[in-house]
């Protein structure tokens, strides 16, 4: 008993320490209470719709720290979020479509000695949760999270009722919040997409250390470019150069497109070291590419010249020779619906695999990285599109 309480005393330590570490990357936002609440539904009800209309969907807004959810395509209610995990991580807050999973009112972390009650599952590891307290029954302080969505009590409790098992959750982040780069052009327009699925966003492969929490983050590979998905009432499809540059290499779908079907990689021209000069230091050559395009402009031809602007294709959900991705269950023959997108990339070399040597766990076994790395891209010649594109809020 007495080693069950030093032990628990070190995590607990262990725990505040690496919280504190990490504290300015966290976001944090106040409470509604239910006069501002009531007040902020009534105003927004008819004015925001679901980016999928199902029965039940909520959506994940990180960008606000919101969450919405929609009933028969209708708002029906806003809560606000505590905390996220830091963007950046390998346990980021994962962004993308999900299932409503398990749910324990009663739930003990299995990271970490704290109770998360109100817990709902989100995806794999990550849940949505109350506010964790320690096994002691003291509130825990620290705005850190180890991935996992945060809710204030009132909150939490009210986001364990309205869930069910099967429910639709898109969790995202909104394109207009940081400043766009003036010397750039949007890839899309910004006004009519949102981020799916964010640079460094965690997708589990495997469930070899369900059991080992040291070793949890194998289980995962990383996404190696940022998805910007329409909205439902987007008129403007189209993929446009961010940046004057040469084509070097035009993929059509089905011929060893691994997966990213009709794709555009685009070599950019040196005068982007006259605006980049840190990142033209660090690497020679600096490349675009643009994936899953439903179509590519017919005028584009390896070799030429690209300004700034210029219509590259429209968005899609192109690979392996078909509209292969989904919403749901991927795949030729599937008949979910398309999960239109662009996946753009930043990279340092003009291929469509890592740039540097990678192997990730796909299908059941080892083989070279498309679109994903084992852990952070950064390391294998992956530069984050957002960080690149935008002027971050500090």
């Amino acid at each position: 008993m007495k080693k069950f309480k030093i032990l628990l005393i070190t995590l607990s330590i262990f725990l505040f320490s690496f919280s504190y570490a990490i504290l300015k990357f966290e976001k944090k936002i106040t409470i509604l209470n239910r006069e501002n609440f009531n007040e902020s539904l009534e105003k927004n009800i008819n004015k925001i719709f679901p980016k999928i209309c199902e029965k039940r969907v909520f959506e994940v807004n990180l960008s606000k720290n919101l969450i919405y959810f929609f009933e028969n395509c209708k708002l029906k209610e806003i809560m606000s979020i505590a905390y996220q995990a830091p963007e950046g991580k390998w346990y980021q807050t994962p962004t993308g479509y999900f299932r409503i999973g398990i749910k324990k009112e009663k739930h003990i972390s299995s990271l970490f000695p704290v109770y998360m009650n109100y817990a709902v599952q989100m995806y794999e590891d990550f849940f949505i949760h109350e506010i964790p307290i320690y096994l002691n029954g003291a509130r825990v302080t620290s705005n850190f999270s180890g991935g996992c969505i945060r809710l204030e009590t009132e909150n939490a409790k009210k986001f364990f009722k309205l869930a069910q098992p099967g429910d639709l959750v898109i969790s995202y982040k909104e394109l207009n919040t940081n400043k766009f780069k003036k010397y750039f052009h949007p890839p899309v327009d910004l006004s009519q997409f949102f981020i799916r699925q964010r640079f460094n966003n965690p997708i589990r492969v495997k469930w070899e250390n369900a059991k080992n929490t040291e070793n949890r983050k194998h289980d995962y590979i990383q996404h190696a470019g940022v998805d910007l998905t329409p909205n439902p009432d987007a008129k403007d499809l189209n993929a446009y150069s961010i940046f004057d540059g040469k084509i070097v290499k035009i993929i059509k779908n089905g011929e060893e497109d691994h997966g990213l079907g009709n794709s555009v990689i685009i070599e950019f021209d040196n005068k982007l070291c006259d605006f980049e000069k840190d990142l033209c230091k660090k690497f020679n050559k600096i490349y675009a590419l643009y994936a899953h395009l439903e179509s590519i402009n017919p005028d584009l031809k390896e070799n030429l010249f690209i300004k700034k602007g210029e219509i590259i294709g429209k968005v899609g959900a192109t690979g392996y020779g078909c509209n292969y991705w989904r919403i749901g269950d991927d795949g030729c023959n599937k008949t979910s619906p398309l999960d239109t997108h662009l996946h753009l990339e930043i990279k340092t070399s003009p291929v469509l695999e890592s740039p540097l040597p990678a192997s990730c766990f796909v299908n059941g076994s080892y083989k070279n990285c498309f679109g994903y790395t084992p852990d952070n891209p950064e390391n294998y010649g992956y530069i984050n599109p957002i960080n690149f594109l935008f002027q971050l809020n500090k």
